[in-house]
């Protein structure tokens, strides 16, 4: 939650300062704007603007706002996320309250990891966050007799993610359950299916041996009726 809410935020926090660069840059070669008028006309239509009579300033204009409208919400939108209240705030007051959340998540992340925050910006942080995440990863990949060398953090997961897979395989074809086309969560959902249909067969059974119905019952429902069978018959025996 942590990477997407981060994401999140720093996507908003830059976000707006893009558009502005881009139609400054425009602005300034206006004298010579025919050969980006189809790329003005393209922006237009991304964002749903006609620009049916209008002059390249006025489509411009629009552009701005509705730039401006955009990266607002999606700073609206990653405040609300973080618990940050949006009320009557200007955008970049949004952006240095989002970035405190997220520097004091990095920073409570850091810590629990050993990692020294003192006097670190939210990007040092994220690279040594970042940094303690490959050795982690490298050693778990190492654990499992996968080569690590040169490997980015993606690569080594997705190392990681291929052995889980066959390991969960083998582990399917131990129980009986085909693996073909599956995935690791569907593979892992037909495993513990399994291991809970065994279980319900063996409570089952055991109902059936004192004597106990099990039809229209709940497992929870049967679990009650067997343990206090047995409580009655452990009492009965205790009494002799």
């Amino acid at each position: 939650m942590l990477k997407k809410l981060t994401g999140l935020a720093l996507v908003g926090a830059i976000a707006l300062t893009v558009p502005v660069a881009a139609f400054a840059a425009e602005s300034q070669s206006s004298s010579t704007f025919h050969p980006l008028k189809q790329l003005l006309l393209d922006k237009a239509q991304a964002f749903g603007i006609s620009t049916d009579g209008k002059t390249n300033k006025q489509i411009k204009d629009e552009l701005k706002t509705a730039s401006a409208a955009q990266n607002t919400e999606r700073l609206k939108k990653a405040a609300v996320k973080l618990g940050i209240s949006t009320d009557g705030k200007t955008d970049e007051q949004l952006k240095a309250d989002i970035q405190a959340a997220v520097q004091v998540k990095l920073q409570a992340r850091a810590t629990k990891l050993g990692i020294s925050t003192d006097g670190k910006t939210n990007k040092e942080l994220r690279e040594a966050l970042k940094a303690a995440a490959l050795t982690k990863l490298q050693a778990k990949a190492t654990k499992l007799g996968i080569s690590t060398e040169g490997k980015t953090n993606k690569e080594i997961k997705a190392a990681l993610k291929a052995a889980e897979l066959t390991k969960l395989q083998e582990k399917a074809k131990a129980a009986g359950i085909a693996t073909d086309g599956k995935t690791a969560k569907e593979i892992r959902a037909a495993l513990s299916a399994g291991k809970e249909a065994k279980k319900t067969a063996a409570l089952n059974k055991r109902a059936e041996k004192l004597g106990i119905s099990t039809a229209g019952k709940t497992a929870d429902q049967i679990l009650a009726e067997v343990e206090s069978a047995l409580k009655a018959k452990w009492a009965e025996k205790a009494a002799k």
